[in-house]
């Protein structure tokens, strides 16, 4: 998120924003030849320049380590849950006294 807002929406903005300026480009200058290719690919190239720093800077995921506490959001009229990152990543054996399930 950047300024509150979430990430895809500053790309969509920076997408449209590059987009009309190339229409804006070529209905006021009208450029002809090797002109009229060149400013889609500078354009194209700014804007996936900026699309993947936007993506960069705000669409970091969160990092936990072992032992951190986090805050599990709970629905509307109940108490949200502090939870510890487990600090025990080894799974735990199924209990040996269980007798297997057999599919018929």
């Amino acid at each position: 998120m950047i300024l509150g807002r979430p990430t895809n929406q500053w790309v969509g903005l920076v997408t449209a924003g590059l987009s009309l300026a190339q229409v804006l480009i070529f209905a006021i200058a009208k450029p002809v030849g090797d002109d009229a290719l060149q400013i889609p690919i500078v354009l194209g190239s700014i804007s996936t320049f900026l699309g993947v720093l936007i993506a960069f800077l705000a669409g970091q995921p969160p990092t936990l380590a072992p032992g951190d506490k986090y805050v599990v959001q709970t629905p509307a009229g109940e108490d949200n849950v502090e939870k510890i990152a487990n600090t025990n990543v080894t799974p735990i054996p199924p209990n040996a006294s269980t007798e297997p399930v057999v599919n018929r």
